[in-house]
C-alpha cells in the first residue's frame, strides 16, 4: 500500500507540473509579449530606449518559458526527478518574493505568468505561488520516490524532444505570429463594433458610479441617480464616477499629421485598409521591404488605404523613408496599443469595413510576385485570413504522443498487463523455458549446529532416493557445515552452497573465508548480495563486484540475489531498484562470465514477514529482470539464465509461482529448516 506521505506527494508532482507545463506553454506562444511584460518589470532599471534592452527582455523572456515548460514536464515524466525538484522550489521561491514585490511596488496590473490567457492581479498571483511553493517542497521531500515514466536509460528521449520541442515553438512564435492569439486584436475581430460595445459598457459603469452631492443642514450627502432625496436637500454639485478596476482593453486612436484622430474613418471605411505597425522604426526589419513597397504601389492601383503606423519622432520616420524608399503616409499612436496589435517588427494588419481579416508578420508577407493575387483575395466577400498552421509545434506534438504513451505503459504496469502486452506486441525476447534450469535453493542462514546440519542431508538425501526430479536442489549453509554435508551429498542431487565469501583472495584479514577456501571444502555455489548482508554489513555493489569475480574465478556459481525494500515498492521504484543493482555489479561481467551466474530476486519486504509477492508481481518483476538481461547480453544468455524467486515461498504458494513462465524456481528461507517442509517445495516443480 502506498503511504499517505508519497501519495501526498504524487498530488503536488502532478499540480506543480501542470501548473508549470501550461503557464511555460501559454507564455511561449507570445514570446515577444512575455518580454514586453519582463520589461515592464524591469522598467526602473532598464531603459527600452536602450539599443540592447530588448535583446536582453527577449532572451530573459525564452529562458522563462523553456525553463517552466521543461520544469513541468521533467516533473511529470518523472525523469531528472530531483534536479527538476530542486529547481521547481527554488523557482517558486523566486516567484513569490516577485510577485510580493509586484503587490507592494504594482509595477503591473496583470503578473502575466499566464501570458495574455489568464489575467492575475498582483494579489492572485501571490495567492497562487504561495500555494505551490509548499507543494514544490512535498515533491523535493519525497523526489525519489516519485513514479517515473521512463527508465534512466530511456529518458534521455523525451527530454531530447521537450527540449528541442519548446525551443522550436518558441522560435516559430517569435518569427510569425503567435500560434494562438489571446490579445483583443485577433483576426476576425470587428474592431468597429468592439470598439463601441466597450464604450458603452464603460459608459455604463461611469454612469452607475456617478453620485449627487445633496447639502441639508450643513450635512453633504451622496445620491445614486435611482435614489435621488426630496426637496429638503440643497443640490452641490455631480460627482464623476470612477472606476478603477476597469481597463480598456481597446486604444484604438491613430493621429495624422496635423494631430487629427483618424479611427472613425479607418473603422468605417467599407474598403480594404492595410496598415503597417511598428512602434519605432529605427528597431524595424529592413528584411521585407521590397514586399512592403510593392504592397503599397499595388494597394493604390486597386484603391486601397495604405499607412504605416508608428510611435517613431519625426526623425526615425525620415530616417526610415531615407533607408527603404517608403512613400506611405504615416500615422501616429501611441507604441503599447501597437506591441499589442501585433507581436512583429513591422507587422501587417489589414482592416475591412472595420473587420480585422488578416495579420502578418514582415516573414510572412507575400512575395512582390504573390502581392496581386493576395491583395484581390482581400476583396472577396467573406474573406478572413486561416489561423496558423499547427505544424509549427509538431515537435511538441511528437513529445505530447510521447508522455501519453509513457503513461499508458506506465498503468499498464501497475494493472499487470505486461503479460497480455508481451504476447501480442514484439518483445525483445521469447521465453524458452526449457533452455534453463528449475532449481530450489534452501539458504539455513545462521541456523542448525553441525550435527544438525549433517542429520539435515542425511534426510534429505534419503527422501529424494530415487524421486524422478524436475528441479536441482542447493542447499546454502554455513562455513562449518561445508566440509561434511558436502560429503555426506556426494552422490545425491544436493548441491552445496556457502551464505558468503570474502572480497578478497587471501592475506591477513581474520574471521574472513575465501571463494577459494569455500571451493576446497566441496561447495560448488555461493550466496551473494543477500538483502541481509546488504543491510547489516554495509555489502556495496563494490564490494559484491569483487565477491562475484573472486567466485567465477574459483569454479564457483554465483547465486546473486537483487530486490527492494518495502518503500521502495510502495514507491513503485523496483523496477528501478533491480536495474541499478544489476547495472553496479553484475553488468560489469562479460557475457560467458555472466552465462555463469543464478539471479535470486528477493523481495525484502517479504523476507521473515509471512508477506508474499502475488503470483502475477513475481512474474511481472521477473519478466522485467529477463527483459534487462536481453538488453545487456542478449536473447541466449537471457533465455538461459535462471531466476529465483526468494520471499516467503513456501509448500502451499510454491506450485503458484513456480508456474509463472520467468519464475525458474526458489531461493528458500525458514523453510528450508525442515525436511519435511521443504520436500514439498522440491516437488511443486512435479
Amino acid at each position: 500500500m502506498i503511504s499517505p506521505r508519497l501519495i501526498l506527494a504524487e498530488i503536488a508532482r502532478v499540480l506543480t507540473g501542470v501548473v508549470l507545463i501550461v503557464s511555460g506553454l501559454l507564455k511561449a506562444i507570445d514570446p515577444v509579449g512575455s518580454a514586453l511584460k519582463i520589461g515592464e518589470y524591469l522598467a526602473p532599471v532598464l531603459d527600452e530606449r536602450w539599443a540592447w534592452s530588448s535583446l536582453i527582455t527577449l532572451t530573459l523572456s525564452f529562458v522563462l518559458c523553456a525553463g517552466e515548460f521543461l520544469l513541468g514536464a521533467f516533473l511529470l515524466m518523472g525523469i531528472y526527478r530531483r534536479l527538476s525538484a530542486r529547481l521547481s522550489v527554488a523557482f517558486f521561491a523566486g516567484m513569490t518574493l516577485i510577485s510580493l514585490y509586484s503587490l507592494l511596488a504594482d509595477p503591473v496590473s496583470d503578473c502575466g505568468c499566464f501570458g495574455d490567457a489568464i489575467h492575475l492581479t498582483p494579489l492572485e498571483t501571490l495567492l497562487k505561488n504561495l500555494l505551490l511553493l509548499p507543494l514544490s517542497y512535498l515533491v523535493l521531500r519525497d523526489a525519489r520516490g516519485l513514479r517515473h515514466l521512463y527508465s534512466r536509460r530511456e529518458r534521455w528521449l523525451p527530454a531530447v524532444l521537450a527540449v528541442v520541442g519548446i525551443v522550436v515553438f518558441m522560435e516559430r512564435n517569435y518569427r510569425h505570429l503567435p500560434l494562438v492569439d489571446f490579445r483583443p486584436y485577433r483576426v476576425g475581430t470587428n474592431l468597429g463594433e468592439a470598439i463601441a460595445e466597450e464604450d458603452s459598457t464603460l459608459q455604463a459603469r461611469l454612469l452607475a458610479s456617478t453620485r449627487y452631492l445633496y447639502e441639508r443642514g450643513g450635512v453633504t450627502k451622496a445620491f445614486t441617480p435611482e435614489n435621488l432625496p426630496d426637496s429638503s436637500w440643497h443640490f452641490v454639485r455631480v460627482q464623476d464616477g470612477e472606476d478603477a478596476t476597469y481597463r480598456a482593453k481597446y486604444d484604438f486612436a491613430p493621429m495624422d499629421s496635423l494631430g487629427n484622430v483618424c479611427s472613425e474613418a479607418l473603422l468605417t471605411d467599407p474598403g480594404v485598409t492595410l496598415l503597417l505597425l511598428a512602434p519605432h522604426w529605427s528597431r524595424a526589419s529592413e528584411g521585407s521591404i521590397d514586399e512592403i513597397n510593392e504592397l503599397y504601389t499595388q494597394s493604390l492601383s486597386m484603391g486601397y488605404r495604405f499607412y504605416g503606423v508608428t510611435a517613431s519622432s519625426a526623425e526615425e520616420i525620415a530616417a526610415w523613408r531615407y533607408l527603404t524608399g517608403a512613400s506611405y503616409p504615416m500615422l501616429h499612436m501611441d507604441a503599447t496599443p501597437i506591441r499589442t496589435m501585433i507581436r512583429a517588427y513591422p507587422g501587417l494588419l489589414v482592416l475591412r469595413g472595420g473587420q480585422i481579416i488578416d495579420k502578418r508578420s514582415y516573414v510572412d508577407l507575400p512575395t512582390v510576385e504573390e502581392v496581386t493575387h493576395y491583395l484581390h483575395r482581400l476583396r472577396e466577400p467573406g474573406y478572413i485570413a486561416p489561423a496558423p498552421s499547427l505544424a509549427r509545434s509538431y515537435l511538441l506534438l511528437a513529445w505530447g504522443i510521447l508522455l501519453i504513451l509513457g503513461f499508458l505503459r506506465f498503468w499498464a504496469r501497475k494493472l499487470h498487463l505486461t503479460l497480455y502486452l508481451k504476447k501480442r506486441i514484439h518483445y525483445p525476447y521469447k521465453r524458452k523455458r526449457s533452455m534453463r534450469k528449475n532449481i530450489v535453493a534452501g539458504n539455513w542462514k545462521m541456523n542448525k549446529t553441525l550435527q544438525e546440519g549433517t542429520a539435515f542431508i542425511s534426510e534429505l538425501k534419503t527422501a529424494l532416493s530415487g524421486k524422478a526430479l524436475h528441479c536441482e536442489v542447493i542447499i546454502g549453509a554455513p562455513f562449518i557445515h561445508l566440509a561434511s554435508i558436502a560429503s555426506l551429498a556426494e552422490g545425491s542431487p544436493i548441491g552445496i552452497a556457502a551464505e558468503n565469501c570474502a572480497d578478497k583472495a587471501e592475506g591477513a584479514y581474520t574471521g574472513e573465508v575465501s571463494a577459494a577456501m569455500v571451493a576446497s571444502a566441496g561447495a560448488r555455489y555461493v550466496i551473494l548480495g543477500h538483502s541481509e548482508r546488504r543491510a547489516y554489513y554495509g555489502e556495496d555493489n563494490a564490494i559484491l563486484t569483487e565477491k562475484v569475480r573472486l567466485a567465477l574465478a574459483n569454479g564457483l556459481t554465483p547465486i546473486f540475489c537483487i530486490g527492494e525494500v518495502k518503500e521502495e515498492r510502495e514507491a513503485g521504484k523496483h523496477f528501478q531498484v533491480v536495474e541499478e543493482q544489476l547495472a553496479g555489479t553484475l553488468f560489469s561481467l562479460s557475457p560467458e562470465e555472466f552465462g555463469k551466474v543464478i539471479l535470486a530476486y528477493e523481495p525484502v519486504w517479504a523476507i521473515g514477514t509471512g508477506l508474499t509477492a502475488t503470483s502475477a508481481q513475481a512474474q511481472e518483476i521477473h519478466a522485467h529482470i529477463r527483459h534487462l538481461l536481453v538488453k545487456k547480453y542478449g536473447e541466449q544468455i537471457a533465455n538461459d539464465c535462471s531466476i529465483l524467486y526468494g520471499g516467503s515461498c513456501n509448500a502451499s504458494n510454491a506450485a503458484e509461482l513456480f508456474a509463472q513462465p520467468d519464475v525458474d524456481g526458489g531461493l528458500i528461507g525458514g523453510a528450508s529448516l525442515s525436511v519435511e517442509k521443504f520436500l514439498p517445495i522440491i516437488e511443486a516443480f512435479h
